[in-house]
């Protein structure tokens, strides 16, 4: 019996790999729903999800309008938080002396909880928008850091070494040969940071804000609108697939481009 193409294997991995969870999610939707209408709860209890997408559709303006600084902030934290992440761990990757002064009070400073240096920073930057994305940038560092440093270390020496040998100065070796084999860690690492900074924004937006999903939650728990706080989080959720597909995106760019 002959075997399916490869293509067409691998489509059908891929069509399996979404259809699975997006099934048992619309089967875990349906019985939700299915449990609040037999045993009646409460809508400011248990809303059923056809009550969230009410929600959604009914309050999509109000919804809207906070969505924007939340993607907003997110982004812009994100943005920093990568740019410092790869900054500080190829600086570090050109010397050892720095790397070892260094990188241990990266890792002492990430050892406190993250929501611990929320007030500070608040303090330091003022209520707003500095603050969301200072909080988001602090969040989302230390996991590209990281990864980039974990990439750049496992580089094959002995490509190093080839390149020094054709007399490659550290830079050149740095952005020809560190710098490529380092981009599926960096990416493992930014995969994780894009959600990270999500949170650090929603987290700051509880503390200290008038706008955002976060402040929205918060406005719709005191009117005891848990349809509305429930339609928030699926938006909350909605933005971070988008963000992790955008990552996932570009990942995948960066192997056709490497010719993988």
């Amino acid at each position: 019996m002959a075997r399916p193409a490869p293509s067409l294997t691998a489509t059908l991995d891929q069509f399996r790999a979404f259809m699975l969870p997006a099934a048992f999610g619309a089967g875990l939707l349906l019985l939700w729903q299915v449990v609040v209408m037999v045993f009646d709860y409460p809508k400011v209890i248990l809303p059923a999800p056809s009550d969230i997408g009410a929600a959604l559709v009914g309050d999509f303006d109000q919804i809207w309008r906070q969505t924007v600084p939340t993607v907003r902030d997110t982004l812009a934290g994100f943005a920093v938080a990568t740019v410092l992440g790869v900054g500080l761990a190829s600086l570090l990757s050109f010397s050892r002396l720095l790397r070892d002064a260094i990188y241990p009070l990266v890792v002492v400073i990430q050892l406190v909880p993250k929501i611990a240096w929320t007030p500070l920073f608040i303090v330091w930057v003022g209520i707003g928008w500095p603050s969301r994305i200072t909080i988001a940038a602090f969040i989302g560092f230390f996991p590209i850091f990281i990864a980039m440093m974990a990439g750049l270390e496992a580089t094959d020496r002995s490509f190093v070494r080839l390149g020094r040998g054709l007399t490659a100065s550290p830079w050149r070796t740095f952005w020809l040969i560190r710098l490529p084999a380092s981009m599926s860690y960096l990416f493992a690492g930014l995969k994780i940071a894009v959600t990270l900074a999500v949170i650090g924004v929603i987290v700051a937006e509880f503390i200290s804000s008038s706008e955002g999903l976060g402040f929205l939650i918060l406005k719709a728990a005191a009117l005891l609108r848990t349809d509305l706080i429930l339609a928030a989080i699926a938006v909350l959720c909605l933005i971070g697939l988008v963000c992790y597909g955008a990552v996932h995106a570009g990942e995948l760019a960066i192997r056709r481009w490497q010719g993988e």
